[in-house]
């Protein structure tokens, strides 16, 4: 149960039957525990703590955003690429709301951008310097109501919420104020619901 969050957060929100669970897992353990044995352990675990760190989590969270088209380049990093970047930069338009994100590493750039610009960002990056573009992305960016780089299990909270919809996260950038999950497009819905619905967890 501690090592799988959607049978915690099950049991936390009242959606699992103790006793069904109790029979599922004597099932995984091939009966080597007694149902009994199983269905009191479950008895006694936590749920209410459980419940209350979701809530705790879900009023970090002041507002929720989503915006789709967006593309992430990969580019192979050398001394040539920061001021090429900073240039493409100065073309953004913040002002009409355009997205740009950059993570750097020694061998990689990952530049997050509004499909729109992307024209404009390739004719700046040597072709040889493009790793791979991936289309079709979605952002969900959440906000939180103070500073939250370093809250234990904020992240982890949200990421399940997530996992739970059967969708995987493409990217996560992070700042001390909000948090952006990329997705894919055709998740972006589902994934915006299933960070909603935490924060709903009044």
């Amino acid at each position: 149960m501690e090592r799988d969050p959607v049978i915690r957060n099950g049991l936390a929100r009242g959606l699992i039957n103790s006793r069904a669970l109790a029979r599922y897992l004597q099932v995984a353990t091939h009966e080597e525990v007694t149902f009994e044995a199983l269905a009191s352990a479950i008895r006694r675990y936590p749920v209410k703590d459980t419940l209350q760190k979701r809530q705790e989590m879900g009023r970090l969270i002041s507002k929720i955003g989503m915006k789709n088209k967006i593309v992430e380049v990969a580019i192979r990093n050398d001394p040539g690429m920061p001021p090429l970047l900073a240039r493409f930069s100065g073309e953004v338009d913040y002002g009409r709301g355009d997205t740009l994100s950059i993570v750097s590493s020694a061998h990689e750039v990952i530049v997050v951008v509004d499909s729109s610009n992307l024209d404009k960002l390739l004719a700046m990056i040597p072709k040889r310097n493009v790793m791979s573009v991936d289309h079709d992305l979605a952002t969900v960016v959440v906000n939180y109501n103070t500073p939250v780089v370093g809250t234990p299990g904020l992240l982890a909270a949200i990421c399940t919420e997530i996992a739970i919809e059967g969708i995987s996260i493409r990217d996560l950038i992070e700042t001390l104020s909000d948090s952006t999950f990329l997705v894919r497009e055709e998740d972006a819905l589902r994934a915006y619901g299933a960070v909603k619905r935490l924060a709903n967890q009044r």
